[in-house]
């Protein structure tokens, strides 16, 4: 087991990430792909109205894309400032409670979270974050896939077979 206590959303995640010998940081600096792309309502609906790390007015304008009992599959932006630009924007997101996905929010709003401070350097910095993005690619692709008996192809990627 990866956490002996009650996990957040963020534990969850770097688990998931060390559990797949993966970089922990290599994860967070990934993440931020999601500067562009869209997510389902279903995925974050529950967030609307209920959230205190969902900034009032920014969940104002996601309950109109999906509103209550709405069609789940609507699509809202994950980076609501500059949808179609790779830019340093989702992490100034974080910073002003507008991260669409929770797993994101919590990268900034996790008290104690030692991701906060790459969330804040990130926000300052377009370079830091266009430079960690490039090497975290590049540690992605030499993560060696398991093979044969020692891993699986899962028919759904949140279940194990």
């Amino acid at each position: 087991m990866c956490l002996a206590h009650q996990p957040s959303r963020y534990d969850i995640v770097t688990c998931q990430v060390a559990s797949n010998n993966s970089l922990t940081n290599t994860s967070n600096f990934i993440r931020g792909a999601h500067t562009f792309g869209r997510a389902r309502c279903q995925t974050f609906n529950r967030r609307i109205g209920t959230d205190p790390t969902l900034d009032p007015t920014f969940s104002d304008v996601l309950a109109q894309i999906c509103p209550q009992g709405g069609n789940g599959n609507a699509l809202a932006n994950l980076d609501s400032s500059t949808a179609d630009d790779f830019d340093n924007n989702y992490y100034t997101n974080l910073q002003n409670n507008r991260g669409l996905l929770q797993t994101d929010q919590s990268l900034f709003s996790t008290t104690n979270a030692s991701i906060v401070a790459i969330v804040n350097r990130f926000a300052g910095s377009q370079r830091d974050f266009f430079d960690a993005f490039v090497q975290s690619m590049i540690n992605m692709g030499n993560i060696s896939p398991l093979t044969g008996s020692n891993g699986e192809i899962r028919t759904n990627c949140r279940r194990i077979n």
